[in-house]
């Protein structure tokens, strides 16, 4: 699958069903976080779904309502290019070896070229591309530091990293959505965008 696209009328799917979040989160502004209780073998479905609502619960806190959309759609997709990875490398049950994780690190790029026509808009495949990206530099796949990172992908980030910790995962256990919290918090001004932490706390009502 790698280099391939997928068809014009998957993406357009994909699109409309973000769309349909994104028009059902944000006629809601009540603070509180999602939970993940579906376990392994549907991480992948809920997490996207998960981490899309959380992120326009962020997202409306930092960038312009109009901006949303594209946002929801970046949060929907994002892991979109683990479709090219090989499954038993996604849902390894435990830790990766050096070369599966240089493989696994490739899914950012990986998901741009399943979108290479314009279904997709550019500020959500920023999403796509750069939500593994951390504020120090320290992230993939092209170690972007503080504001070279697009907003999109900052707020993608927490609430990619908040998803994934309190869920139920193959190779590792949900924490609690508190401990996930103050993961999140420490990370402010290291991994996380210390703005972008401040709006996810404030969802979080802490």
């Amino acid at each position: 699958m790698p280099g391939t696209l997928l068809p014009h009328e998957i993406l357009t799917e994909l699109r409309d069903v973000a769309t349909g979040i994104v028009d059902e989160v944000l006629p809601n502004d009540s603070h509180g976080l999602v939970g993940n209780s579906a376990g392994p073998a549907l991480y992948l479905v809920e997490h996207s779904i998960d981490a899309t609502v959380l992120g326009l619960s962020i997202g409306r806190r930092l960038a312009p309502d109009e901006s949303l959309g594209e946002l929801g759609i970046g949060l929907f997709i994002q892991d979109i290019g683990k479709l090219a990875l090989p499954p038993t490398l996604v849902h390894n049950p435990g830790p990766l070896a050096a070369d599966e994780w240089e493989l696994m690190m490739q899914h950012p790029l990986l998901g741009l070229e399943l979108l290479r026509d314009d279904t997709i808009s550019a500020p959500a495949k920023s999403v796509v591309r750069s939500h593994h990206e951390r504020w120090d530099g320290s992230g993939y796949p092209s170690g972007l530091m503080g504001e070279e990172i697009p907003l999109f992908s900052r707020i993608a980030a927490v609430a990619d990293v908040f998803g994934a910790v309190t869920s139920e995962r193959f190779h590792a256990h949900a924490m609690p959505q508190q401990e996930g919290v103050e993961l999140i918090r420490t990370g402010s001004g290291s991994k996380f965008d210390p703005a972008v932490v401040e709006a996810f706390l404030d969802v979080a009502g802490r």
